[in-house]
């Protein structure tokens, strides 16, 4: 059970900070993957910022799903938990 509070801790501190992760993980996977030093990648986001917000808000959508799939499985961790072994009954 407590697997599943733990699950439930990490999605919602997550979705306060998920704009900030998703631009840090943007600019980490764009150095990793050797986008970044592109003279053409960084012409296009200085001609279209909006490219690069599109980007980041995929990024975002991508941690919100995550979230999401943490708080879920957390929830059900804890109720089929307190369904199949309440604490109530005694080990």
């Amino acid at each position: 059970m407590a697997l599943g509070f733990v699950f439930i801790a990490i999605g919602l501190v997550w979705l306060p900070f998920r704009k900030w992760i998703a631009r840090r993980q943007y600019s980490i996977s764009s150095e990793m993957l050797g986008r970044k030093m592109a003279a053409s990648e960084s012409d296009s986001l200085a001609a279209d910022p909006e490219l690069y917000e599109e980007r980041v808000r995929g990024f975002e959508m991508l941690g919100v799903f995550f979230c999401s799939v943490l708080i879920v499985g957390g929830l059900l961790i804890v109720v089929l938990t307190l369904i199949f072994r309440p604490p109530w009954v005694g080990a």
